[in-house]
């Protein structure tokens, strides 16, 4: 019983700490069961023994590497116009769950994802990733295109051992085209590039009739501990390469992905569950939260 309590403590605790740290948040029905307030005690360490500030902006200033990236934008710009043309930078199996693909809103290309092989980066993007491997601690990118007239909700990403840098290549470069990250409303240019914890609520919007198209990376998060940094960098090696999966070829994709579709169908049923019976949907959900919530307790006990 007494590690039912705890855990029960430990989860409104992760729901306190998210409300305290961010300006803008979930309601709190949505925050109740949002993945980001399971992964609080998972990112607590990475708050606490951060080399740099505790806010939604990072500046760039501490992480003088990525001016390779920013200095040769064009270069960057050039390859993922063509692959975009070429029709390569499109919908993925990836994240099935995700909601980024529905109706087209959002398309991307894999360029990097740990230390996992992706061929058609190597092949298609040659120049992007001789760039990316000159930054050190760059763990994931991708190049990413928000529609027009499209937008990505809120959400936050779950994990804090890494911040993201993304860059502008070809934008609308308008005030109807930017990412909003707590109360921060970032417009995007063509070169410029935003530094930012993704744990923050967030999200990005495209109000004019141009394609976005931008750089997008996962740089480690600098830590005080080399032995924590460690187990963080094995964590997001072995958790990303679940959902690994090629540009080209369908056939090469992580279990992750495949274990998403059950995710998704669960997803749907409970979608339709809500629209003929929301009484039903609420007491399902719940159900289900509080049979993962006793399943982790016998576990540990």
């Amino acid at each position: 019983m007494s590690i039912i309590t705890a855990a029960i403590c430990l989860y409104l605790l992760s729901i306190l700490l998210i409300h305290i740290r961010c300006s803008r948040t979930f309601p709190l029905t949505r925050q109740l069961s949002d993945f980001s307030t399971f992964t609080v005690p998972f990112n607590v360490p990475a708050y606490a023994l951060s080399k740099v500030p505790l806010q939604p902006i990072i500046p760039q200033r501490f992480f003088p590497e990525l001016r390779v990236l920013s200095d040769n934008w064009e270069t960057i710009r050039d390859e993922a116009l063509a692959l975009y043309q070429m029709g390569h930078i499109k919908a993925k199996d990836d994240l099935p769950a995700s909601s980024f693909y529905k109706d087209g809103r959002w398309v991307s290309f894999y360029l990097k994802v740990y230390d996992s092989d992706i061929p058609s980066a190597r092949e298609l993007a040659p120049k992007t990733l001789a760039l990316l491997e000159q930054v050190p601690n760059m763990n994931l990118a991708l190049f990413a295109v928000l529609m027009p007239g499209k937008k990505l909700s809120d959400h936050h990403d779950p994990f804090a051992f890494a911040l993201r840098y993304s860059l502008g290549l070809s934008t609308p470069n308008s005030d109807g085209c930017g990412i909003q990250i707590d109360q921060e409303d970032y417009k995007w240019k063509d070169g410029e590039g935003v530094l930012f914890d993704e744990t923050y609520l967030h999200n990005a919007y495209n109000d004019t009739d141009t394609p976005r198209v931008i750089l997008m990376t996962d740089i480690d998060r600098p830590l005080k501990w080399a032995w924590m940094q460690t187990l963080y960098h094995r964590f997001g090696r072995f958790f990303n390469s679940l959902f690994v999966i090629d540009n080209v070829d369908e056939n090469q994709t992580g279990v992750g992905n495949k274990l998403g579709q059950s995710v998704l169908a669960y997803q749907t049923f409970l979608k339709g569950l809500k629209r003929k019976n929301r009484t039903g949907y609420k007491i399902g959900k719940w159900a289900v939260i509080l049979l993962v919530l006793y399943g982790l307790a016998r576990l540990v006990s």
